[in-house]
């Protein structure tokens, strides 16, 4: 008798177990790829003066593919984080909020690392087209309310530093 509640009781600790591991892989496989923040520089943003404004952990979506998901399915993104876009020369492409949970600012920056243009407080979910008047080298997309609260300008100063340690 005493075999048996054991067994039983191993039983069931080992279904409890398996059910609880079963649990956090299905948690794991519901992150979506490329969802999480990945730090790989440091930006500023200075006014023309040179003045320090603001600073911010940025990701850099350097490949087609991570420009093209940007931040889409991300739900937060912490206060002094962004995402910078090099699009490796001059671009006219617009962007838009499409699956983006988060509502943002987006910055143009122009060849000489200068603030060109920005779009505050954009809308999550809209597929609505965000574009630049003119074409723009770089793009800097932060969370919403960061040019209102940092007084970015256009002319302003963009300067970073990538992070090179793995």
């Amino acid at each position: 008798m005493r075999n048996r509640l054991l067994y039983v009781l191993l039983m069931a600790l080992s279904l409890a177990l398996i059910a609880c591991h079963k649990d956090q892989i299905e948690k794991e496989e519901s992150i979506i790829e490329g969802t999480q923040f990945r730090l790989d520089a440091v930006l500023m943003v200075k006014s023309m003066s040179d003045e320090p404004k603001a600073s911010y952990e940025i990701e850099i979506a350097s490949s087609r593919e991570a420009s093209m998901q940007g931040l889409m399915y991300r739900e937060k993104m912490a206060e002094n984080q962004g995402m910078f876009f090099d699009p490796e020369g001059i671009s006219d492409t617009a962007f838009w909020m499409k699956n983006t949970y988060i509502p943002l600012d987006i910055i143009f920056i122009d060849t000489k690392k200068q603030v060109e243009y920005f779009v505050e407080n954009t809308v999550p979910f809209s597929e609505d087209l965000i574009q630049c008047p003119e074409p723009y080298r770089y793009v800097l997309e932060l969370n919403a309310g960061q040019v209102k609260k940092n007084e970015i300008k256009i002319g302003d100063k963009i300067e970073w530093i990538e992070n090179t340690s793995e």
